[in-house]
């Protein structure tokens, strides 16, 4: 996208104030022409990920028409991330990203991007344990689960909702006894020395057959029975089933319209 000398110096700029956190903000039309929009930051990470804060998108959009996306990357280059990508897509427009220090810009569009089950980045709300279980029922069992907004660490917050708990009737799960292939598996897993009120990992339960039928793969060495997720910190892969992991599982679910 070629944009204004202008427009270039206000976007390095709000990159050089709000170093070594993200900045961001988004690039709109307006009657008199384009801007840049500077909005903050509400992640709960911000020198790692960028949440665009919904009242300045929302006065930006009052304004005018969003033509794209804009953050930046502390001490990094301005290359796309895995989530970059992905969350490109589900904007559904252009995504420019500034490198700080040095202020280099790169662009990229929607191409029909979509993340590898096997060796995803993490990052929470969008390629995290939900986001991994939901595409596995999309491309290995044509199954489309609904997506449920989520903030970090929510599952500290003592008053707060238990996403699975909550949600898995809804969405056509059921609970079982003894899980078989295809079954998710929901765990009570807390980081060290913090507290966890509520069940927040979920994983595929892959039986003693850990092939995807979407993507081939080296299959893991050792004997089953083995499971698909995506931790925190971690690429996204298929493990053996041991157990550290079968003695934090709180629910068995099974969707209603899965078929093995």
């Amino acid at each position: 996208m070629r944009i204004s000398q202008k427009l270039q110096d206000e976007i390095r700029a709000h990159a050089e104030r709000d170093h070594p956190a993200e900045a961001c903000g988004v690039l709109i039309k307006t009657a008199k022409g384009r801007e840049y929009v500077p909005c903050g930051n509400l992640a709960t990470t911000p020198r790692e990920h960028f949440q665009i804060d919904h009242r300045d998108m929302a006065q930006a959009e009052d304004r005018g028409e969003v033509l794209a996306i804009i953050h930046s990357h502390p001490d990094k280059a301005p290359t796309p991330s895995m989530a970059d990508r992905v969350s490109c897509e589900l904007h559904e427009l252009p995504w420019g990203i500034v490198g700080w220090p040095g202020g280099d810009i790169e662009w990229f569009a929607p191409t029909g991007f979509s993340a590898p089950l096997l060796g995803r980045d993490f990052s929470h709300g969008l390629l995290d344990c939900w986001s991994a279980c939901r595409d596995w029922y999309g491309r290995e069992a044509g199954l489309q689960l609904p997506n449920f907004e989520r903030a970090d660490l929510w599952w500290e917050q003592k008053d707060g909702p238990s996403l699975y708990e909550d949600n898995f009737k809804s969405t056509g799960f059921y609970q079982v006894s003894e899980p078989r292939r295809g079954d998710m598996l929901v765990l009570q897993i807390p980081k060290p020395g913090r507290e966890c009120y509520f069940p927040n990992h979920a994983v595929i339960y892959l039986g003693d057959e850990p092939a995807l039928l979407s993507e081939s793969a080296p299959v893991l060495g050792g004997s089953g029975p083995f499971i698909y997720h995506h931790m925190p910190g971690r690429l996204a892969s298929r493990e053996i089933y041991g157990w550290s992991m079968a003695n934090r599982v709180k629910l068995i679910l099974r969707h209603k319209d899965y078929k093995p």
